[in-house]
């Protein structure tokens, strides 16, 4: 896999959560979540209605920008990668609730394990839409990290 921010925050998501955060209506029942990458090739009502996905983590492509020395040479780049958390009311789930438990999780992992290259979740934008019947629960947080050329 190239070693493009959207594949490391990808790895930095997957290492840190825990499922057990995450459960359905009863407080039990672990909900199901996944994380990946934005533009499937699929509708993304499949995903939670076919694949029977109760969340996803949908990572997107990142903005960078290099930031250079006295001598106008690179020494790190900031970049900026977009993570869209999202549900939808399903049996036995309320999707804003399983929303609101993913945004803790997310959160919990950029609180507790910022380092590597400095992680900072610096905002985030409601974004929830119709899907037909459906609504689809989303929000949109942007993650910061300031990367060294040398650093993965």
């Amino acid at each position: 896999m190239v070693d493009t921010a959207q594949n490391r925050t990808k790895v930095w998501i997957d290492a840190y959560w825990t499922p057990a955060n995450i459960t359905k209506d009863d407080a039990v029942t672990l909900a199901t979540i996944t994380t990946a990458y934005d533009w499937p090739d699929y509708p993304i009502a499949r995903l939670f209605l076919d694949k029977d996905i109760d969340g996803a983590v949908s990572i997107g492509q990142a903005s960078s920008k290099a930031l250079v020395d006295t001598d106008h040479y690179p020494f790190c780049y900031d970049e900026t990668v977009p993570i869209t958390l999202c549900t939808i009311d399903k049996p036995g789930i309320t999707g804003i609730k399983i929303l609101g438990k993913i945004e803790e999780e997310l959160r919990r992992i950029g609180e507790l394990y910022p380092l590597g290259s400095l992680r900072r979740i610096t905002g985030t934008v409601p974004k929830t839409h119709r899907l037909g019947s459906y609504f689809l629960f989303n929000i949109e947080y942007s993650l910061d990290y300031r990367r060294d050329l040398t650093s993965p």
